[in-house]
């Protein structure tokens, strides 16, 4: 296990039991569990939010045959959730998170290191900036269409799957 890791494991619970203690001293037991667990609700109401106004841009663009931008809501999204984690925290990293400013920063940095680990797979039916994917059907743009299929191939009309 990496230092960093070690850190994240042992290290990040131990804040948070420190800083809940601290506060539980500055303003009351109470008062702290009550922050606590006032987070819950509110980080679910973020993530309802963001989820509803994924579903709108969805719903637009395919009324008008646009694209969407999967990440645009993910950032609102994973601030509801670290809001609904109890934590001090938690929430402080989840508020900067809703943040314009900060929002924007940590979407594309997000979205970067998304890209640099994430293989992207097409879906039959689905229409895509570089061309449409069809179940069963073989869509060719690198051979001209009067050419005729290569030996071995379908055995048919050109695009066509041989039959089973």
């Amino acid at each position: 296990m990496s230092y960093r890791t070690r850190l994240l494991v042992f290290g990040y619970p131990l804040l948070e039991v420190a800083t809940a203690y601290l506060v539980a001293v500055w303003i009351g037991w109470g008062w702290m569990l009550l922050l606590l667990l006032a987070g819950i609700p509110a980080g679910f109401a973020v993530m309802r939010n963001a989820g509803d106004a994924a579903m709108r841009d969805v719903q637009r663009a395919q009324a008008s045959g646009g694209t969407v931008d999967p990440g645009r809501h993910a950032t609102a999204f994973v601030a509801g959730l670290l809001i609904a984690i109890p934590g001090f925290w938690t929430d402080l990293l989840g508020v900067l998170l809703l943040l314009p400013p900060t929002r924007r920063l940590f979407s594309r940095r997000g979205r970067a290191w998304l890209d640099s680990r994430v293989t992207t797979v097409r879906m039959p039916g689905v229409r895509y900036p570089g061309g449409d994917v069809i179940q069963g059907t073989v869509i060719r743009t690198d051979v001209p269409r009067d050419e005729p299929p290569a030996p071995g191939g379908a055995g048919g009309s050109y695009g066509q799957l041989p039959p089973a």
